[in-house]
């Protein structure tokens, strides 16, 4: 017998539902990041080569942006636990520099329902707009969201 959706999406959430994070980017903090990753690039860490780039300061990686960025789906989602990421995808569009404030900016775009994962695809799209009004990054990201009472210790994922 196959499994059916108890609902059409998670209780209480809708398409167009927007949530965000303020994010601040210190250069402590980008250099922690780097170094963490094995990130060896200087304008990650030098503010000399840093500031001789076109740059003209130490700027966060990609995968920092993204990171925190990304960090707010989740935070988010913890609302319809258990939840799990499926994948995710980025853009990036203007470097985020050390002392930059950002704002994270997320919509649900999408609600499927996946009977064989026992859950819903919940898909989210977002932007990384720096305190100067500048977009920095857009990012996709999908996540799993079980049906209520079923999680991935009581249930294998299909595969």
């Amino acid at each position: 017998m196959k499994p059916e959706a108890r609902l059409n999406a998670p209780e209480g959430m809708r398409i167009g539902d927007r949530f965000a994070k303020e994010i601040v980017f210190t250069a402590e903090a980008i250099r922690a990041f780097a170094s963490s990753i094995g990130d060896t690039n200087p304008l990650h860490h030098d503010e000399v080569a840093a500031a001789a780039s076109p740059f003209g300061r130490i700027i966060a990686s990609g995968a920092h942006s993204f990171s925190l960025m990304l960090a707010a789906v989740p935070d988010y989602l913890k609302a319809w636990t258990p939840n799990v990421g499926l994948e995710a995808s980025v853009r990036l569009l203007r470097p985020v520099h050390a002392g930059d404030r950002a704002e994270a900016e997320w919509e649900v775009t999408d609600i499927t329902d996946a009977p064989k994962l026992k859950g819903w695809i919940v898909t989210v799209s977002g932007r990384l707009t720096r305190d100067d009004g500048v977009l920095a990054l857009t990012a996709v990201s999908k996540s799993l969201v079980y049906w209520p009472s079923v999680g991935p210790s009581s249930q294998r994922l299909a595969g």
